[in-house]
């Protein structure tokens, strides 16, 4: 039902959409005032009350939910009256810093409906076979051996075969190549990283023996070099996700490919700007801030203008050309955490040392930057067969230029490891 719903709500206008969530928006602070501890008293202290917030712009009247405050005050983030968060989860931590939420079961409802439609701009329907090329094939700390029967079942009936992308041998390659050859899936869902070393694997060894299969990336950015492997290897169906594990699926890519449509019936995004005054504000179209969530329909533990730590560029406010008024993300540049610091003082976007590196992609397959809290910084990279001593010097000259002068130790190594949740961290920064 939901899912049908928002299939005809992509269409309307930008002033119903945003008339869907100020609907939703205020249902959610009422409830909150009313049977959420930690919100009643947030707002006490800032002076309003659930009357105060109209609009989706009244939102900036509260303080933003730093990740600290969800962890620390999770008990009193709990509803006291029906809907109760029936659905406990946690991150996976890896600032360190786990986090436990929880929501209701009708926010996982409209979640699984905005996952559905999102993978559908990418041609997926229900029922048709997917392979999921990713982290963990049971979320951490599942006792599988209680439920297995009912997770195979349910991934028999939906058509989907998990392959674990937290170690990728030359053996567990060339087994989803076989996979991929022999079950010619409808579509492949990954881990953006795991996926684009996928890609430079088969194209690296001439393995492409399939038509275009479209390919979902999500959990990670993905950068204009990797796309260009993953064209390379499945075709040009290539589509970037966004989402968080806190509120799931944020945004996602068209087949227009110019941004990233949030799922505005579901969730609300702000990107934020804090300017040199302390002030906040809403970023300008092409301007780089931190997303700020509110997540629409969970009322058993509420997140309300939550800092999930993510730095995105504002999209334009014009309609895509895709014809869905749907406001868009330009892009996701990565963790506020993933800010490397210069010896000047100045901050650098691990961003740019993916820039750095693809006119370098035959001389480093992969790369991981580690700034230490003295502040040098260690460069591990895996050889490409281009790797000498003149591409070496455009290393170390790029990183001097980008560093301001900071010491930088290069590194090469055969493997640059996986997190326990399959993610490759290209950017580390000792805390």
């Amino acid at each position: 039902m939901r899912h049908e719903y928002l299939e005809r709500t992509q269409w309307r206008s930008l002033d119903e959409l945003v008339a869907i969530q100020t609907g939703a928006l205020r249902r959610l602070v009422r409830h909150a005032y009313a049977h959420v501890p930690f919100y009643r008293q947030r707002f006490r202290q800032a002076d309003i009350t659930e009357a105060d917030i109209k609009s989706p712009e009244d939102l900036r009247k509260l303080p933003v939910l730093t990740r600290e405050d969800a962890r620390e005050r999770a008990s009193d983030r709990e509803s006291v009256a029906y809907p109760f968060p029936t659905v406990r989860k946690n991150t996976g931590g890896t600032t360190g810093q786990p986090l436990l939420f929880g929501y209701d079961n009708d926010s996982e409802y409209w979640r699984q409906a905005i996952k559905l439609r999102g993978y559908g701009w990418a041609g997926y329907h229900p029922g048709d076979r997917a392979l999921y090329f990713w982290g963990s094939p049971t979320p951490p700390g599942f006792d599988f051996s209680k439920a297995r029967a009912k997770v195979l079942l349910d991934r028999f009936m939906r058509r989907e075969t998990y392959v674990p992308c937290t170690v990728m041998t030359e053996a567990d390659l060339r087994h989803v190549v076989r996979l991929l050859k022999r079950n010619t899936p409808k579509v492949v869902v990954c881990y953006t990283q795991a996926a684009a070393e996928l890609a430079r694997f088969i194209n690296r060894n001439q393995l492409r023996g399939w038509g275009t299969i479209p390919v979902l990336c999500g959990a990670e950015r993905l950068f204009p070099a990797d796309r260009a492997e993953l064209e390379r290897a499945f075709g040009p169906a290539v589509f970037e996700t966004y989402g968080c594990r806190e509120v799931m699926l944020i945004a996602s890519e068209c087949e227009a490919h110019e941004g990233l449509h949030v799922s505005m019936e579901n969730i609300l995004v702000e990107i934020v700007v804090t300017d040199p005054d302390g002030r906040e504000r809403p970023a300008r179209e092409g301007e780089t801030g931190e997303v700020v969530i509110t997540d629409l329909h969970n009322l058993g533990m509420p997140f309300i203008r939550y800092k999930n730590g993510d730095l995105a560029v504002a999209g334009p406010a014009d309609r895509c050309p895709c014809g869905r008024h749907l406001s868009r993300i330009a892009k996701v540049e990565g963790r506020a955490a993933d800010l490397l610091k210069g010896a000047d003082g100045s901050f650098v976007s691990g961003v740019a040392f993916h820039v750095l590196f693809t006119g370098l992609a035959n001389a480093a397959r992969q790369f991981q930057v580690v700034q230490h809290r003295d502040r040098s910084v260690t460069l591990r990279i895996v050889p490409g067969d281009g790797l000498d001593d003149t591409s070496l010097e455009s290393i170390r000259r790029g990183c001097s230029q980008l560093l301001k002068e900071l010491p930088v130790r290069i590194e090469t190594t055969p493997e640059i490891p996986l997190t326990k949740e399959g993610k490759r961290r290209t950017v580390i920064v000792e805390a």
